[in-house]
């Protein structure tokens, strides 16, 4: 059984130690980033004055026209990464252009040799 307080509690002292976020958010029972997420959202609110509410389909999301919602959202993004295992900046530094790059080769690479050429061409003209 999930432990409020025991949640709140960690979230509280979270900032020194990922690990320590991690290891406390499990011992409460919150072993899933998808169970985190609702009490990350909820602690969020109540350290920053926003305000959350849960979605028919019993999500729990924050109120995006509330003043303090840009507050809570960096707040909640930032323990998210944090129980992932990553950062802020980790997570922006991800390079999705590889993946582009990847589709391209590969399309190129389907091309006939002749088209290949044809392509090359195009680009060094």
């Amino acid at each position: 059984m999930a432990n409020k307080a025991q949640a709140f509690n960690t979230l509280n002292t979270f900032a020194d130690s990922r690990v320590a976020l991690i290891k406390g958010m499990r011992d409460a029972g919150y072993t899933t980033l998808e169970e985190c997420r609702p009490i990350v959202i909820e602690w969020a609110c109540e350290k920053t004055g926003a305000e959350y509410r849960e979605t028919k389909a019993g999500k729990v999301v924050l109120v995006s026209d509330h003043p303090k919602y840009e507050g809570a959202k960096t707040t909640v993004r930032d323990v998210m990464l944090m129980l992932e295992g990553t950062t802020r900046r980790a997570s922006s530094a991800k390079k999705e252009p590889k993946d582009e790059v990847a589709k391209i080769i590969e399309a190129f690479n389907k091309l006939s040799a002749a088209d290949q050429k044809r392509a090359l061409k195009a680009l060094v003209a």
